[in-house]
């Protein structure tokens, strides 16, 4: 599997090495779209998911396309020499869509009407693009191992080993799949909770505190959105740790849910407790 879209509740992967479009099933996987397969191999990579559409680079034959959940093709743009990366528009309106198009090193916007246009170009070996809320473009560069703001002109993170996934979290940071270490990168734009380790050991009358990331420049206040098992909270301030006073933990383990907002931006966190000893 290379890409994931999501779209009204179903999970869409992108099966590189079947060069298919699946969906994820209750029972299993669902082939959605069969591509024509790339002897080499070197078949889809990124998908993306919009306005009822799946989006589709099929990378070797040059050309992305849009397909509705039946598996029809109802649209397809052509003319790219090896797209791998797309971009849609997350508010769900029809574009501009962004494609990444490795061999020609450079970005394309595809326009409502058909057609598309260069953006930028330079870029060696592409492999997938965003832009963010404020109009950034960023993409990932594999072989210089560097993620990289278009619209600035400069790079965000380097001396990444491969790195091609490029997508947002709810809070618009940066997460970057480095292929050749195996994990997930995240480049913090905005804000990110740090937490104590699992299953933390909590004395009666005792709070937990949380630690919150806050991204280059960005001051916006920040706030516990949603909590459970917690009877009182001392936010957290411009760059200091926020508190949780939990609930006794009758349990092995127990558990608090948390949801962090600053305007339309959430993170998420989990954290396990359980009482002291004695």
């Amino acid at each position: 599997p290379e890409g994931i879209a999501q779209m009204d509740g179903v999970t869409y992967i992108a099966d590189q090495l079947r060069a298919r479009v699946v969906a994820l099933t209750d029972t299993g996987v669902r082939t959605v779209f069969q591509l024509q397969p790339d002897p080499n191999g070197l078949n889809l990579d990124g998908i993306a998911a919009n306005g009822g559409l799946i989006v589709v680079p099929d990378s070797p034959h040059g050309t992305v396309l849009f397909v509705n959940p039946a598996g029809t093709v109802v649209r397809t743009e052509g003319g790219f020499r090896r797209p791998e990366g797309v971009w849609a528009n997350e508010t769900g309106q029809a574009g501009p869509y962004l494609v990444a198009d490795a061999n020609a090193s450079a970005v394309y916007s595809l326009r409502n009407a058909g057609g598309h246009d260069l953006v930028a170009r330079n870029l060696t070996g592409v492999d997938d693009v965003v832009r963010t809320d404020e109009g950034h473009i960023m993409v990932t560069l594999p072989t210089p191992g560097r993620l990289y703001d278009v619209s600035a002109g400069q790079d965000v993170a380097r001396g990444l080993r491969n790195p091609q996934g490029l997508e947002f979290d709810a809070a618009q940071n940066l997460l970057v799949t480095e292929s050749d270490n195996g994990r997930v990168d995240e480049v913090v734009r905005t804000f990110a909770i740090t937490t104590p380790a699992p299953n933390v050991q909590v004395a009666a009358g005792q709070g937990i505190c949380f630690g919150l990331v806050r991204g280059s420049g960005f001051t916006d206040p920040v706030y516990v959105d949603q909590v459970t098992n917690v009877t009182a909270i001392l936010e957290p301030t411009g760059g200091a740790a926020g508190e949780l006073l939990v609930k006794p933990c009758g349990q092995p383990t127990c558990a608090i849910d948390m949801t962090l907002r600053s305007g339309t931006k959430l993170v998420h966190a989990w954290i396990t407790y359980a009482a002291a000893p004695g």
